[in-house]
Formats: C-alpha cells, structure tokens, sequence
C-alpha cells in the first residue's frame, strides 16, 4: 500500500484499470473527473495512475510518480515482463533509503535479451506462479519483492521497505521466513534472513529503518522502540528509540516532522519534559546518517556511557 490522495474507494491499486474503478464503485463521470482535477493520471487507454501524496519517500531525483510512468510504458512494450526489485518496491509503496531508482527494474523470461536499455534495466527471472501479482500491469508480490530488494540491496534499505511492510500487513515474518526457505541457495538469501531477524513494525519511518540499521552495523546495545514516558502532568509521549538501563532516548527527526505550526515549540516542550525525567535525549536526522555517521555514533555512545 501506499500513500494516495484521499477520496478514492478503498482497495484500489495504485495503477488501476477503468474496470477496477468501476467494480469500485465509481462512475465513469467521476474517473473523468479525477482525470480533469489531476488526481489521476491517463497512462494508457482505460489504465490510470492515482496521485501519490508527498512524504519523506521521495528520496533522490526521480520521483515515484515519473518512476512509474516509466515503469508502465516499459511494461507495454513487454507483456511478458514482471515488474520487479526497486521498481515493485516502489509500486507497493515500500520505502528505500537509497531513494527511488533511476533505472526501470523489468524482469524477462528466460532466454530473453537482457541488459539496460532506455533506462530500464532487463533481468531474467525464475518465478513461481504465486510470485506475481495480477493487474494493469503484472508485479512482483510485496513479500518476494521485499526479499529481492533484501538480497540485493544493503540493510537500510532492507528494513525501510520490510518495516513498512509489516506495518501495513502486506506480509508477516513468518510468510517472509517460509517464502525465504523455498529459495534455495538464490544469490543474497543469508543477507535477506539477517535483515529479516531484524524487522520491527513499530518503526514509523525510513529514517527510524535508517538509524536501526546503523546500530546493528555499529555493535553497540540496540534500543527499545516507541517507548511511552510519563510525568506528573500525564502522557509526555513515544520516543523513537530509548535505552532503559542508560537512561537515553533518541529521536530521529524527519524532514516533514516541524511542518505544522506550532511543532517546533511543542517539541521542544516534549524534550524539556523528558529530561526532566533524567533523560539524556540525543537528535539526529537525514543528514547526520548520509554524511557523518562517525560522529553520530560517538554522541550516542558518550550518552550511553554517562
């Protein structure tokens, strides 16, 4: 699932076909509508792209939304393909640090001409039959297509796109575990089994996957997640991440986090409140992952050791 503009019927995917709309419920006066008023985009006669709402998922520079306009004309030029890897990632509304792809990832029958072309990489697949989701255009399934983006990509990735998963319930662990063990010994599984030992539907965003990440590569005592602090006046809040014993909490601010009026002093009150508990509360965002992980560390180690 991924984040759409509200007013369209529940259950519709992302890329929907004029008869999927219709069984839906709506008209053909309102799919027009929703046309004219650009909540959805015509990409093909009777095939339409629902608008995507902006979130911190737009990492890199090539939005979800041209990445499946790409994605869909690729895909009608190959009726055989699946799409699949980042490009299903992004169509199921999964996540990735690393941003959206600048490549097209198609997969192709066996035998067939591969290689990267027109800015869509071609790859040959051995799929089983439950491996693909059905539609205007054929998908890999969110559960292998989580595996694919776990095997093949590092674990900040991994974990963006299976939190997001699991909180969505578009698969559990144990579904993941068992698709996992029919894959034999597929380029990448022992990196998949690691990242999923480590999913946790409880992380609310990449950047939470991010920091988790970090901590797991870093050798250092992994936290608690979403822990609720109280005081005299009531509910304080949840904080990202806490470390009970050292008396630290972490909070990886987002991009959108102090948007709305008002945020910035009601976190700041949020913060003064917590360490008047006795907290030590340690900050970071995007840029302290992407550019200065180093340092990152070494503040949140001194808090752990006071």
């Amino acid at each position: 699932m991924v984040t759409l503009v509200d007013g369209d019927p529940p259950g519709l995917p992302v890329i929907v076909r004029r008869d999927e709309a219709l069984a839906a419920g709506l008209t053909r006066d309102q799919i027009r509508q929703r046309v004219r008023g650009g909540h959805w985009r015509r990409m093909a006669t009777g095939v339409y792209l629902r608008a995507l709402a902006t979130d911190e998922r737009d990492i890199g520079d090539v939005t979800r939304h041209e990445h499946l306009l790409r994605a869909v004309a690729a895909c009608r030029m190959r009726p055989d393909c699946v799409l699949g890897f980042g490009s299903a990632a992004v169509l199921h509304g999964l996540p990735m640090v690393s941003g959206v792809p600048a490549l097209v990832q198609l997969l192709v029958p066996e035998g067939s001409r591969t290689g990267i072309r027109d800015g869509v990489r071609y790859r040959e697949y051995r799929l089983y039959e439950n491996d693909v989701q059905p539609g205007a255009v054929r998908v890999t399934t969110a559960i292998r297509t989580w595996i694919d983006v776990a095997r093949t990509h590092r674990l900040p990735d991994a974990l963006s796109t299976g939190d997001r998963a699991l909180a969505e319930g578009q698969f559990s662990v144990d579904d993941a575990a068992w698709t996992l063990s029919q894959l034999g010994s597929i380029r990448g599984v022992r990196l998949a089994a690691h990242a999923l030992s480590l999913l946790d539907r409880r992380r609310e965003t990449p950047l939470e996957s991010w920091s988790f990440a970090a901590f797991a590569s870093w050798d250092i005592l992994l936290p608690s997640m979403q822990e609720e602090f109280f005081d005299a006046e009531g509910l304080i809040g949840r904080v990202d991440f806490s470390w009970p014993d050292a008396h630290v909490v972490g909070e990886a601010d987002g991009q959108l986090k102090y948007a709305e009026p008002g945020a910035l002093y009601a976190e700041k009150r949020r913060e003064d409140r917590l360490r008047a508990l006795g907290l030590t509360v340690v900050r970071w965002g995007w840029q302290d992952l992407a550019q200065d992980q180093f340092r990152l560390r070494g503040r949140i180690e001194a808090a752990l050791r006071r």
